[in-house]
Parts: C-alpha cells; structure tokens; sequence
C-alpha cells in the first residue's frame, strides 16, 4: 500500500500581510472615530439660520453708543423770591421776552406793610445820624471860632504890653496896669494852649464817631434798599432775553415764598446732554467728539462737561454742537451718538453678534476648512464698540466664526451645519 505524500503549505506572502494589517488599522481607526464622534455632543442646524463672519485684522475705533437729549444750553429758572397772589400776568407762555420785561405782578399787604414801616424808620434813622454829623461840625466850628478869639485877644494884648513897657519907663502908666496886661496876656496863652488840645481830642473824637455813623448809614441804606427791592420783587421781571418755555400762572392764584413760576430758555444755542453707563465713568473726558446722523447729515459734538455725580448706574455729560448748529432740531429731540473714547488703533477684530449675550465674548464656534463643522474655542477679547471686539488671544485672521446668537447650542461643543 503506497503512503500519502505530505503537502506542504505555502507561507503567506508579505505584501498579504500588510495589506490585512493597513486594514484592521483603518477599521480600527473608523471605529474609533465613530466611537469619538459619538461622545462629542454635536448640534445641527441649517447653515442659513446662522450669521457667520470673518476675523478680520483693521483699525479699532474705541466708540460707544450713547442717546442724548436735546435742551437749550442756557436756561433761567423764575422763583417767587417774595410769597403772594396773582394779580396781574403781562406776558403767555411760549413767549419771547427781553432782559427786564416785566412777566407777572404778585400782590402781598405784609410785604408792602413791613416795606412802607421800614422805610420810615430808616429815614428817621437817618436823620437823627445826620444830625449828630452836624452837631460835629457845629462843635469843630465853635472851636476853631474860639481859637481864633483867643489869638486875636493874644495879640492886641503883646501889642499893649510892648507899648505900656516904654510908657512905664518914663512914668506915663502905672505898674499896676502893666501888670495886668501881662497877666492877662499869660492867661489868654494858656487857654489858647487848652483850646487846641481840646482841638485835638475833638477831632480824634469826631473822626471816629464820623466813621461809626457812616458804617450805621451804609447798613441802615442797605437794609432800605433789601426792604424796597423785596417790596419791588413782587413785579416778576425776565432776567434774560429767550422764550418763556414754562409759565404755569394764572390770576388770582397764590404763590409761596421760593415756588417756581417758570423758565426762560436761550433758543438760539442748543447743547446735547446724555446719559452713560457708570462703566465708562474714568473713560470719559472733555473734549472728546461724538457723531451723529440726523436727516440724512452727517454732524458732529464735542463734550464739554462731565458730571462725576452718578445716578441709577449713570452719569451725565453736556455736548456742544461742532460749527452751526442743525437747523431741524428741536428742544427735547433724541439724537443716537457714537461717542470717540480714543484714537484708532490696529487690532484683530471680530464683528458684534448675539453671541456676546450668550458667551460674555469667552467662547465662539469656529469654522473648519470645510465650512461645514464649527468647533468650540475659548477666546480672549479687550475692547469693544458697537460694531466690532477686539480680540486679544485664540483666533486668527481670515477664521470663520459663528456671531449669530447660540441658543441651544450653548451646552454643545461641536456645531454641524447642514447646507
């Protein structure tokens, strides 16, 4: 019986071998893409419901939007310094007055009392001081009136004495009478010497009282002049040429002492005062311009006051028209502003989107190359204005991101987009 020939088996070739190895690695890697894929949460969602934009590298203008309200740039506020009825009313709200234009006659009897009680005594006052004035200078002529007297009586008695020494010498008057012309020529130098030290002390004196009495004078002249112009408060008077904006008086109606009667507006120059996010409070300087678009032009503002004061989370700034003012506003108009905080400066830029509400600007949805997949990636932004963000650190220019707001896709890290 023959034997059976072994048959010995061929080994593989080598190019079999790698090529069932190139495979298992290629399934192994679709099967585990297919595994990541299915643990990255994905979104989908029609790429015509999202706004995709370009990172783009530009000029950052440092703007922030602002509304300002329109109001005359000076404006007088009428207060009733002194309290009464109504009794006479020259001028109708809406009215262009001129400085000193009477506008409204309040009536009060205590005040016309109490001016009248004061008037009279303060002239009798008056009088009285200017009577004690003239008792000095009476006095001062008095005396000088005696000083005089008294020179002229030394004098004619040095004359006599002169003449009686010759006569007593040749016996022709007696000595007795001699010396009485000396004695009284002594007497009269001492009361000279008295009267002008009284002189002295009387001018010091009058001098002083005089300048007491002119103090007294002056008061008593400035509380007559307070006493007839409250008296004469009671005509309401325009203290400055413009409109009569607001005057809600009416005849027979009472008014207190410091209530407001109305305000008179300067209408031939505007000013534009806006309210601004206390953020922006250190940011927010005089001198800085704003622009703005009304009735299709194109004009401009400067700030010129900056109020620190801040109220509800706002604080208010004063802006002047740059040249003429438009002709087409009106006291009250709303006007939406940019306001320049800074010089441009040359930045990546990202366009505003509603993403920022839903993000804070911490994260966006990147576009790959595809266009058709967007990935979640922190990102890092400085400033902002109405129109772009600067972008600090995590995108680079010519990168697609998604500005559009996120919505639902705000817990996902991948968005697909179906085209």
């Amino acid at each position: 019986m023959a034997m059976d020939k072994p048959i010995e088996k061929k080994p593989r070739p080598l190019w079999k071998t790698a090529l069932i190895g190139v495979a298992v690695l290629a399934g192994a890697g679709f099967i585990y893409q297919l595994l990541t894929d299915a643990a990255v949460s994905t979104y989908r969602v029609s790429a015509d419901q999202l706004i995709v934009s370009d990172v783009q590298y530009g000029a950052f203008e440092d703007l922030i939007p602002i509304r300002g309200t329109i109001q005359p740039f000076e404006s007088v506020f009428l207060d009733a310094v002194i309290g009464g009825s109504v009794e006479e009313v020259y001028v109708e709200e809406g009215a262009f007055v001129e400085a000193g234009q009477p506008l409204v006659q309040l009536a009060n009897t205590q005040t016309r009392l109490s001016a009248a009680q004061a008037d009279a005594q303060s002239t009798e006052q008056l009088n009285f001081l200017n009577n004690i004035t003239t008792d000095f200078e009476y006095q001062k002529l008095a005396t000088e009136r005696q000083i005089i007297d008294t020179e002229f009586r030394i004098t004619t008695l040095d004359r006599q004495k002169k003449r009686m020494e010759r006569l007593v010498g040749d016996s022709l008057v007696s000595e007795e009478e001699y010396d009485a012309i000396v004695d009284e020529l002594v007497y009269q130098e001492r009361v000279l010497a008295n009267l002008k030290a009284r002189q002295i002390v009387e001018d010091d004196e009058r001098e002083r009282r005089i300048q007491e009495i002119a103090d007294q004078i002056s008061m008593l002249t400035e509380n007559l002049r307070i006493s007839q112009a409250s008296f004469e408060s009671l005509l309401v008077k325009a203290p400055i040429a413009g409109q009569l904006t607001s005057f809600p008086v009416e005849i027979g109606e009472s008014k207190q002492t410091g209530q407001r009667l109305g305000q008179i507006d300067v209408v031939d120059q505007y000013k534009i005062v806006a309210q601004i996010d206390e953020f922006y409070v250190s940011r927010v300087l005089p001198e800085q311009s704003a622009t703005f678009t009304l009735a299709g032009q194109q004009s401009q503002a400067r700030v010129i006051k900056v109020y620190p004061e801040i109220t509800a989370g706002t604080f208010e700034v004063d802006l002047v028209f740059e040249g003429l003012s438009p002709s087409n506003i009106r006291r009250g108009q709303t006007l939406q502003m940019e306001l320049t905080l800074g010089s441009p400066v040359e930045s990546l830029l990202l366009p505003v989107g509603g993403f920022i509400q839903d993000t804070g600007g911490n994260w966006v949805f990147v576009l790959d190359d595809s266009g058709e997949t967007a990935y979640r990636r922190e990102i890092r932004i400085g400033r902002r204005n109405n129109r772009f963000i600067e972008v600090r650190e995590g995108l680079q220019e010519g990168e697609r991101v998604i500005t559009s707001g996120y919505g639902q896709m705000e817990d996902v890290e991948r968005v697909q987009l179906n085209i």
